[in-house]
């Protein structure tokens, strides 16, 4: 890093996709499913969390239809 650079702002702004410093502006891209798991704080857990219910009715129904299991 030059010590010109130093103490220079960089704002990432996620949900707009963009990187600002200094008079300039540019556009990245994030694949739209990892961009709404970064947005709202998502990791594995929190994704599956997401279909708790789901599961429950799916193990429900699991245990009636085979309770063997």
């Amino acid at each position: 890093m030059d010590a010109a650079d130093q103490g220079k702002e960089v704002h990432v702004d996620l949900k707009n996709q963009t990187i600002s410093y200094d008079e300039n502006c540019l556009e990245f891209e994030v694949e739209e499913f990892r961009r709404h798991c970064l947005l709202n704080g998502l990791d594995d857990i929190g994704l599956t969390l997401q279909k708790v219910n789901e599961i429950a009715k799916f193990e429900k129904f699991l245990s009636k239809e085979r309770p063997w299991l």
